[in-house]
């Protein structure tokens, strides 16, 4: 029960969202959309993958460090005493996070409904002037115009970033000693959700470069970039086959998996920059690889055609000030429950003691 309690928060948060997006989605008239299990599978499984890839990757190396003679069971079990005692909480919490996120879909598919008029003509010029005039996704392909390198940002974009989304709370979630970062890292990544990828998002509703020409008219001004991006069209993670699909899903009027067409501003750089800030609580060296996987991430948002320049800059800002902002609520109504940065456990203990303890005995 009191882990449980630990993260009651956040369940009630979700349960708050369940109920406006209901609520919403029959006042518009569009219930059909809404699906708030649609994830319930999908995220069952992808959290039991992270869960797998932690064992070998973390608690293996432990065991083979501190020279188990059986790693691999040795690892097993000590993954397993960490899973027992909050075993209930980490079930509850992943329903929690599939419900959330299939909420989220549910709601980004009515955006167009809720706010029917695409601003991206107003955005792309205002990108286009903070740079002085020049257009950002040009600026980047001259570096990052080949087909390898596009391939790598492909790859950096959709699957390693959905490894971290689901991985990073399943982490926190497994780790008793990591329970204040865990509510700060979910409440944060809730706040994003629905402050930057709904509220804010229906206030400047846009396609994004992939659609601009779909929602203004416009072939010419990102045809360029979309007509190279169809080279990886057929091959794993392509952005354009992604961005077919999406467009598809719009046209039927139907929700999917994934579905949803909304660029200002980006959930993927607002979820880069959370991952980095929450990295920098768990290791040093983790913190900093993060970070570049971040700046990577808003790179690659705009090289892909997914957004304009200034969707990642709202989005790391957003998630800055979000970041803050639940720090400043848990230690408002807890201040014992929040500790300074430098206090936080941190991922390599275990293996830098392991290591202390096996050169001692040799």
């Amino acid at each position: 029960m009191i882990e449980l309690r630990k993260d009651l928060p956040l369940h009630i948060m979700t349960l708050l969202y369940f109920l406006v997006a209901g609520t919403i989605s029959i006042t518009v008239d569009a219930f059909d959309h809404f699906a708030p299990t649609v994830y319930l599978s999908l995220w069952m499984k992808s959290a039991a993958l992270c869960l797998l890839v932690y064992l070998l990757v973390v608690e293996v190396p432990i065991s083979a460090v501190s020279r188990s003679r059986r790693p691999l069971s040795d690892a097993i079990i000590r993954l397993w005493s960490r899973i027992k005692i909050r075993f209930l909480p980490l079930i509850v919490m992943l329903v929690n996070l599939s419900i959330f996120y299939s909420i989220f879909t549910s709601i980004k598919n009515i955006l167009p409904i809720l706010s029917p008029e695409w601003k991206d003509l107003g955005i792309a010029n205002f990108s286009q002037t903070l740079h002085f005039g020049y257009t950002p996704w040009r600026m980047l392909h001259v570096i990052m115009g080949n087909p390898i390198i596009t391939r790598f940002v492909e790859f950096l974009y959709l699957p390693v970033w959905l490894f971290l989304l689901v991985g990073l709370p399943v982490l926190l979630t497994v780790r008793r000693d990591l329970a204040e970062l865990r509510v700060r890292y979910v409440m944060t990544m809730f706040l994003c959700f629905i402050v930057l990828g709904n509220i804010v998002a229906a206030l400047g509703m846009s396609g994004g470069p992939a659609f601009y020409a779909q929602v203004t008219g416009d072939q010419v001004r990102y045809g360029e970039l979309i007509d190279y991006l169809a080279f990886s069209s057929g091959l794993p993670f392509s952005a354009w086959d992604i961005q077919q699909y999406l467009w598809a899903c719009f046209e039927a009027n139907r929700p999917q998996l994934g579905s949803g067409i909304s660029a200002f501003p980006s959930l993927h750089v607002s979820m880069a920059t959370l991952f980095a800030l929450a990295g920098r609580h768990l290791s040093l060296w983790l913190g900093r690889v993060l970070m570049l996987y971040c700046v990577a991430i808003f790179f690659g948002s705009i090289h892909l055609g997914w957004h304009y320049a200034v969707d990642g800059y709202a989005s790391v800002l957003g998630t800055v000030f979000l970041w803050r902002l639940a720090g400043r609520v848990m230690q408002r109504s807890n201040p014992s429950t929040v500790a300074p940065a430098e206090e936080l456990p941190r991922i390599g203990h275990d293996i830098s003691i392991c290591s202390a303890r096996a050169s001692a005995s040799s």
